[in-house]
């Protein structure tokens, strides 16, 4: 063998070594393979929440436009809802879902179905309720816009709205905002039409509702009451908190 050979052998018997050692470190570390580089590191699985359901996403940051989505049914469609009802042995329903092709725009909307006598509601949390110190910081935005529409079965089946409520959860001690009565800001908004309605977000967390931290809203929700039975559908779609005077 001459020198050449004996150079190239001594090489090529450096770099099994180099390898060698590196394939130990590896294993020690509990990765075989490295990830190619710029790559990010895969992220670690969260626990289930919700008897095993994914959680949601996180709410997006605030869009720097003064104002940030909650649902449009599209782009934003997170979260997951609730409903519930106070007479359930005289008949009551309710339910609360996003509904394809509901929305203002053709998209979904968030439709509450109520039915019979007393209090239907619900809510939806647009974290998913995860983790349990979610929230968005509302105390930065002045108003709650929304488009909201509602039909009956009947005349006589459909809440008036001024026995319609809205309000926001909180997770830090998860306690609830003032409710905000729709009467008072669209008192046409159960004629089955869309309406574009904007509530201050001072009404909501003012007087007893200063107990739920604006700091760390994640839930929006919407009841009805009435004295007499009703069967309705009523849907929220575009729902945002903006700066007074802001364009999306």
């Amino acid at each position: 063998m001459n020198p050449s050979q004996e150079h190239t052998v001594a090489k090529r018997r450096s770099r099994v070594t180099l390898l060698a050692a590196f394939a130990a470190a590896a294993s020690t570390a509990g990765c075989l393979t490295p990830p190619p580089a710029g790559a990010a590191a895969p992220a670690a699985a969260a626990p289930a929440a919700n008897g095993g359901m994914a959680p949601a996403a996180a709410a997006a940051p605030a869009s720097g436009n003064g104002y940030e989505v909650i649902w449009d049914g599209d782009d934003v469609a997170r979260g997951q809802g609730w409903a519930s009802c106070d007479k359930e042995a005289e008949g009551c329903k309710s339910v609360l879902a996003p509904t394809p092709g509901e929305g203002a725009s053709g998209t979904s909307g968030l439709k509450l179905h109520g039915e019979g006598p007393g209090w239907q509601g619900g809510g939806w949390n647009w974290f998913g309720w995860y983790p349990e110190n979610a929230g968005t910081d509302l105390s930065v935005y002045d108003e709650l816009a929304f488009s909201v529409k509602m039909t009956a079965a009947a005349k006589d089946k459909a809440p008036s709205a001024g026995g319609i409520s809205l309000a926001f959860g909180c997770s830090h001690d998860k306690k609830n905002s003032a409710d905000a009565s729709l009467g008072k800001y669209a008192a046409n908004a159960t004629d089955g039409a869309w309406h574009d309605v904007k509530i201050p977000l001072k009404d909501f967390f003012s007087g007893k509702g200063a107990e739920c931290d604006a700091r760390t809203a994640w839930e929006i929700r919407v009841s009805s009451w009435s004295g007499t039975p009703v069967n309705f559908d009523l849907v929220l779609d575009n729902i945002k908190v903006e700066k007074s005077g802001a364009k999306p």
